[in-house]
């Protein structure tokens, strides 16, 4: 059945090798920005007024320089709307903007700076999607990965229990990330791009304590946050020798997520979003599945047959995920601040997908089956590459400000309600007595060139999560 799936995504080109832009050096330069200025500009900005502003503090200003930015181009630089804003900025970075100083004066020169460097006309979303999913068919995408030997993959491979040198086992997961290019519409989703620090043959994973997983529920307009085993107690689906450790394995998610500059299908000044969803195929076995986000958690039972699409359950309704630039999204990264104030362990681009094993020979378990994701869109999401990237992966250009790096953090929230939800049946007291898988995916999206800086992001997570391991390496005997 493995080998079976991975043919069809062959032939439907989601496996597909490919190349586009073997000559990296044809394709357009970044010498323009494309809307508005990226974080390395505005620290470009302010550097040449005397003021230094860290990436924290780029972030935390980033919404007054743009509004800023707004009312210069549309008032003129002397308007006092400008100067209000000035002012903020002065407040957020910790600036005297007292009567005598000089502050407000040179953060509008800032702005003036800022105002001078030419635009390029909006990006398209279509176009942005298509070089995004799109990705590892760019040689030098794929080349940056390989030298760090990244492994990205358009499926992944989670498995509680594999033969050795083998892609069977009794306990084997296909897991994919569907991202849509219109909200609406579900067939219109393609996959996205998992990055691995391993081959889905090699599987290399990490047994962590239980107790580091923490889950979120909301219960009366609160988030309460419980450990992985006090949630399996609730649940009654406890085990009394599996749930000391378990196995635990990381990637990031490299998902197109629009830009408020770019061109698509949705109503002006409103933050433009993605919808997406996680597929899940367990093959020959069932398994109780709890995703965690930072809104709350949602829980499925899935089995063999086919994938099976995972959704928020919102008040017994299911929604698509969303992702939004961080930025988009003061709201979750509020929330965000306050849950940490407390103590708690949250990460708003953070999803954990856990699998808990179920008995095969249970018949009380009724699946949720809430949907199957659009498997024939090979052509669509994979046709003919285009044949130079327009702004994921440029060859280098000295007049280019280019980010340090070019991947930006996202926020996972959730979209529209799309149907009944139905999280299953049956289950209690079904526990199988095998360990108990946690993928945990981290979502970012290109908002400039991809760059080694964004390797040493992948590096520096992925060392986080080995900090906590209590063992690290492959079960899959060679």
């Amino acid at each position: 059945m493995k080998i079976l799936f991975a043919s069809i995504l062959l032939g439907t080109g989601l496996l597909g090798a490919g190349g586009a832009c073997l000559s990296p050096d044809k394709c357009l330069p970044c010498s323009r920005p494309i809307g508005d200025p990226v974080d390395a500009q505005i620290r470009e900005a302010f550097a040449k007024q005397g003021i230094r502003v860290s990436d924290g503090e780029v972030q935390r200003i980033r919404p007054d320089v743009l509004l800023a930015l707004k009312e210069a181009r549309v008032h003129g630089l002397g308007n006092s709307k400008v100067d209000f804003a000035a002012v903020q900025i002065a407040q957020d970075l910790g600036l005297d903007s007292g009567p005598g100083s000089s502050t407000v004066r040179n953060l509008c020169a800032a702005i003036g700076y800022l105002m001078r460097i030419p635009q390029a006309p909006p990006l398209a979303w279509s176009t942005y999607f298509n070089e995004t999913v799109n990705l590892w068919n760019q040689t030098g995408f794929m080349g940056l990965m390989g030298r760090h030997q990244f492994h990205p993959v358009k499926i992944s491979w989670e498995d509680i229990g594999r033969d050795a040198n083998s892609a069977w086992g009794d306990r084997i997961s296909d897991v994919g990330i569907w991202v849509r290019k219109d909200e609406a519409d579900p067939a219109s989703a393609c996959l996205a791009l998992s990055v691995r620090r391993d081959s889905n043959y090699r599987d290399k994973v990490l047994m962590v304590p239980a107790e580091r997983i923490r889950i979120h529920t909301q219960e009366r307009g609160r988030t309460v946050e419980k450990t992985l085993p006090q949630r399996l107690r609730e649940l009654g689906l406890a085990s009394e020798h599996r749930d000391r450790n378990v196995i635990v394995s990381n990637q990031f998610a490299i998902v197109p997520v629009p830009a408020r500059n770019m061109t698509g299908a949705w109503k002006p000044g409103t933050p433009p979003r993605a919808a997406f969803n996680f597929s899940i195929f367990p093959y020959g076995s069932t398994n109780f599945v709890i995703t965690d986000v930072i809104e709350g958690s949602s829980e499925a039972i899935v089995g063999p047959g086919t994938h099976q699409m995972l959704f928020a359950n919102i008040d017994g309704r299911k929604a698509p995920f969303t992702a939004s630039r961080a930025e988009d999204r003061p709201d979750l990264l509020r929330m965000e601040r306050d849950l940490k104030a407390k103590g708690m362990d949250v990460d708003v681009q953070r999803y954990y997908l856990i699998q808990i094993p179920l008995r095969r020979d249970a018949r009380s378990i009724r699946l949720s089956n809430l949907g199957t994701p659009p498997l024939g869109r090979g052509k669509d999401c994979f046709g003919p590459p285009l044949p130079c990237p327009t702004t994921l992966y440029k060859s280098s250009a000295k007049a280019c400000v280019e980010e340090s790096s070019g991947l930006g953090r996202v926020a996972i929230g959730h979209g529209e309600a799309e149907g009944a939800y139905f999280a299953g049946a049956g289950y209690r007291g079904t526990r199988a007595e095998e360990p108990i898988r946690v993928t945990v995916v981290y979502f970012v999206t290109p908002k400039a060139r991809i760059t080694e800086a964004d390797m040493q992001t992948f590096a520096k997570a992925f060392a986080q999560w080995d900090a906590q391991a209590v063992w690290g390496g492959s079960f899959v005997v060679k």
